[in-house]
Order: C-alpha cells, then sequence, then structure tokens
C-alpha cells in the first residue's frame, strides 16, 4: 500500500470513531496488511513451512481513551458501545478481543474508542481477522506509549483470535501479517518459528486475485475437522509435525483414508513450501507457478477444502496466456483465488476468473509487515 493510500484508510477510521464518539482525546492510528499464502496452506498447525506475502490490502484502526469509560467501535456505519471487552456476540467481539488478550498479558488496558477501516475483504481467505487484531493491538500499543517484540505482538493478535474468540487457527497469519519483509515473501517454520525473507526477484510479474464472493469461515465446523484428522493423523503414526512424516511411515500405518489423505496433503505441502522459495531464490517463475497450481490440487483432492466456484476460477486463471500457476488461498470452502501472471497478462486473467465465478478482482503487491511499518512499537 502505498502512503497515500493507508493514510486515506487511517483517516476513514478516525472519521469512523469521531462521527460515532464525537469529539475526544487524540486518537492513535495503526495499519495492518493482509495476508496471501503463495504455498503452504493447512500446514502451519501441522508444524510445516509456509510461504507467504504480507499484501497491500489491509485494516486501520483508530484508538483513543473513552471519556464515559465504556467501550465503543465503530466501522462505517455499525456501531456498538457495550460496559465491557469480554466477548458478547456482536460485531465488536473481533475489536475488542486484543484488549483481552493485552489485559491477560499484563498491559493495562483501560476503556477505549475503536474506529475500524479497511480495504482487505472480510472472509476472503487473505487474514483479515489477523490484520484486524494486529493493526487495534499495534493502535492500542501505540496509545499507551508502549511498545512490544514482534513475535510477542504476533503471540497477542494469535491468543485474541485463539484463545478469546476460540477460533482454532495456527500462527501463519499473525506471524504473516507482523513479520513480512518489505519486497519479498517470508518462508516461515511454524514448527520451530524460524523465519527467513525471501526477495520477489520478478519486476514483470504480479498476483492477480479474484474474491469468488463465498465466505469461508475459519471457526466452521470443516475447517475444524480437517485440522483434528490432521492431528490425529500425525498422532497415529507417531509424529508431531508434518516435517518428521514420509510416506513410507504413512503407509506402514493401517490409517482411515481420510487421515491418510490430510497427511499426504500436509507432507507434499511442505516440501512444495521450501521448494517454492527454491524458485523464488534462482528467480524461476514457472517452477513457483507450478509449485502453486499442484498445491490447489492437493487441497482439492487430499485436503478437500476447495469448492466448484473456487476450482471453476483456477482453471479460468490457469487457460491464460502469461498466467504461470493459480491457486486458492486460505482455509478453503470459499474465498479468493490468487494467480501468479506477467503484468501484461493480469487484465486478461481477471477478466477471466470474473466470467468463471462472477467475483470481485484486483491486484495484490506485497507489503511490509507491521514490524517494519511500525518500528515506533514494534521491537525487533
Amino acid at each position: 500500500m502505498t502512503t497515500g493510500e493507508s493514510d486515506r484508510l487511517t483517516l476513514a477510521a478516525l472519521v469512523a470513531l469521531e462521527r460515532a464518539g464525537g469529539e475526544g482525546s487524540i486518537a492513535a492510528t495503526a495499519w495492518a496488511p493482509g495476508r496471501c499464502t503463495l504455498v503452504g496452506e493447512h500446514v502451519d498447525y501441522a508444524g510445516g513451512q509456509v510461504l507467504c506475502v504480507a499484501v497491500d490490502l489491509g485494516i486501520a484502526a483508530a484508538a483513543r481513551r473513552s471519556d464515559t469509560g465504556r467501550f465503543l467501535v465503530a466501522s462505517g456505519e455499525t456501531v456498538v458501545t457495550r460496559a465491557s471487552a469480554d466477548p458478547n456476540g456482536d460485531f465488536a467481539d473481533r475489536v475488542l478481543a486484543p484488549v483481552v488478550a493485552l489485559r491477560e498479558r499484563g498491559v493495562r488496558v483501560p476503556a477505549v474508542e475503536l474506529g475500524i477501516a479497511a480495504t482487505l475483504p472480510a472472509g476472503a481467505g487473505l487474514a483479515s481477522s489477523a490484520a484486524l487484531m494486529v493493526a487495534t493491538a499495534t493502535a492500542i500499543l501505540r496509545l499507551l506509549g508502549l511498545t512490544m517484540t514482534a513475535r510477542d505482538l504476533a503471540a497477542v493478535a494469535l491468543s485474541a483470535e485463539r484463545d478469546v474468540l476460540g477460533i482454532p487457527c495456527g500462527p501463519l497469519d499473525q506471524r504473516a501479517v507482523v513479520d513480512s519483509p518489505d519486497g519479498g515473501a517470508l518462508l516461515l517454520d511454524c514448527a520451530t518459528g524460524r523465519e527467513e525473507p525471501v526477495a520477489w526477484p520478478w519486476p514483470d510479474a504480479a498476483l492477480a486475485a479474484c474474491d469468488t464472493g463465498t465466505q469461508h469461515d475459519v471457526g466452521g465446523a470443516e475447517y475444524r475437522r480437517r485440522r483434528e484428522e490432521t492431528e490425529q493423523g500425525l498422532a497415529m503414526v507417531g509424529v508431531s509435525t508434518c516435517q518428521e512424516l514420509t510416506e513410507a511411515r504413512i503407509d506402514s500405518f493401517d490409517l482411515e483414508p481420510g487421515i491418510r489423505r490430510r497427511l499426504l496433503h500436509v507432507i507434499g505441502e511442505n516440501r512444495r513450501a521450501v521448494e517454492a522459495a527454491d524458485a523464488m531464490r534462482h528467480a524461476d517463475l514457472v517452477a513457483l507457478g507450478r509449485f502453486m497450481s499442484a498445491s490447489h490440487r492437493s487441497l482439492r483432492d487430499l485436503h478437500e477444502v476447495s469448492t466448484p466456484a473456487l476450482d471453476a476460477t483456477v482453471s479460468a486463471a490457469e487457460g491464460v496466456r502469461g498466467c504461470f500457476g493459480a491457486r486458492m488461498v486460505g482455509a478453503g470452502f470459499g474465498g479468493t483465488v490468487v494467480a501468479l501472471v506477467t503484468r501484461e497478462s493480469s487484465e486478461a486473467c481477471m477478466r477471466a476468473m470474473a466470467a468463471a465465478c462472477g467475483g470481485t478482482t484486483f491486484l495484490l503487491r506485497p507489503s511490509p509487515g507491521v514490524a517494519g511499518l511500525s518500528p515506533d512499537v514494534v521491537r525487533g
């Protein structure tokens, strides 16, 4: 996101806050990007490796102290006022969850009023929840004049989503939103926490995206079932992460077919993420596209999280000259398809994807994570 676009979104968050709460004390602001996985989906909770980028669509938060002792959350025309930050079953739960998570870490957060604005679509597989949690937590820390390490900020955002809201997500989204490098991708080892920046070597390549319009739910029953089956399978074959798996080990156990497919997905997807990072290091655009398309096939056939709309959109993208590969992004069961294309072919690819599903298209550009954007708040 350019500075001008970030400033406009931040201003929109401030306007939402002042429109809902009137004039008040000076607000602190923050902006957090979304996340696009290149290769490595559904392996973070299996201790795998993920290659991902932060993107230039994101969420802005404006935070100020409440003069009334009550919490206020405003986004567009939606306004919620309540006495507590604890989950209450309404829109404000996702915005206020970082307040609860920060307090649980010993940060004395007073009652606050928050304005939210976004260019990142919700439920599209681009980590809108993580971006919201990180933006809100960063704005509150800035308001209080506090700093936090990048690792701790990601942990707060993860705790807000997983522990406060009960959504069984892994660490991928939060780490990508916080730690992604400027001008490149992040290779994240979800077993060890090790991170490696990988430069984006192609000035003439882009990520064309299409939101199919069908929203996914990370907290939904099917996502939970895939995670449970994967974790059950890992336990049955006696390993703690998919990086310890081999096909021979899987074959040596009499596994239920569905669980076997889940394990075959995570072992293959982990390897593809490592190979995709190597393709980027060697500026091999064809290879990266091939790994992206293989990732989609595995998510469709082995992990079974795709949909007819996602499959049709991927096929449409792959049929365009200048497209090197395409895949669904995020938890699945709806959301977005991303295609690796030349800039010259990006418009044709987006038209083809939109025609396949009736969705909304846009280009995604790599963005630095919040650690790079807010060094006054986030320590290395």
